[in-house]
Parts: structure tokens; sequence; C-alpha cells
């Protein structure tokens, strides 16, 4: 697990140093490899082309901007610093029970560092530091959450908080 630091962060396990590393020479390599794609073409040029030109160039920056965060993101959690302790109530290694509009019900494990989380708990994981750990952060049963969602803002009710 991660081992707290006394100043409000997370530092990764030694395991977990080891994965980061190694994802983050994976991420780097394709970060070389979507620049090399995109070729150095530059995206304010007044005519890109056609507009399937045009919009595969904007996919490719959207990526590159996500390759780019996601070093951003190994990096420091390596460093062991931009991964806050829990918020009171939100413990790493919480599972939350959560139940939708449609109705279907839905246990998460809250955790600290997405890497280090048990791959054998049978429920779904979510860092502290996402969206939906931040939406719930003080939440309880019965308490309803919002939180923003690949496609828009999505809806829930908190059905149990377990602490661990």
């Amino acid at each position: 697990m991660a081992e707290p630091t006394g100043s409000g962060e997370t530092e990764p396990s030694a395991a977990a140093r080891e994965r980061l590393e190694g994802e983050l020479a994976q991420v780097r390599e394709q970060r070389r490899r979507l620049s090399a794609q995109l070729g150095g073409e530059d995206p304010t040029d007044p005519d890109p082309g056609d507009s399937g030109d045009a919009a595969a160039q904007l996919e490719g920056l959207d990526d590159l901007a996500r390759t780019d965060q996601r070093i951003d993101d190994i990096q420091r959690l390596i460093a062991g610093s931009g991964v806050p302790d829990a918020e009171p109530g939100l413990a790493d290694g919480t599972v939350v029970t959560l139940r939708f509009p449609d109705g279907d019900v839905t246990t998460f494990r809250i955790v600290a560092i997405l890497e280090e989380a048990p791959s054998d708990g049978g429920e779904d994981v979510v860092t502290v530091d996402s969206p939906l750990g931040r939406a719930l952060v003080g939440r309880r049963a019965g308490d309803p959450i919002t939180y923003a969602g690949p496609d828009g803002d999505l809806q829930a009710e908190v059905v149990a908080v377990d602490a661990p």
C-alpha cells in the first residue's frame, strides 16, 4: 500500500514505483510515436487540407495532450507528490456502493494510488482524486451525488460507505 509521508501526500511502495517507472517508459515511447505521426504539422496552418485531415490532426493533438498529462501524473506519483491523503470519511480502501438512475447498483473501491489497488476485490476501482472520488468525499448512505463523466454529468445515490 501507499506510505503516508507526513506532509499530506502518499508515497508509492517500491513495487508500485517499479510499475510506474515501467509505465512511464511506455507512455514516453507512445508520446514519441504520436509526435512523429503528427510530423510537426502546424495546427494553426490556415490550409490544413480537407476536414478529415483537420479532424485527424485535432484528434492527434488531443491524444498528445492526454499522453503529456499522464507523463506528468506518473512523474508526480513517482516523486511521492500530487497524491493527496484521502479526506476524512474517504480513506484509502473505502468501499462505496452507488445506485444509478437506471437502477444499476455498483460497488467501487476508493484508492489513493491506482497502481496499488488490489486486483481481487471484485469492485471497480476509483482514485480519490477522480471526479467520482471527489464527489464522494463526505457523503453518506442516502446522499445524492453528481460528478463529471466522459459524456457529461452523471448522478447517483450513495447506498453504502464502508471504511477500511
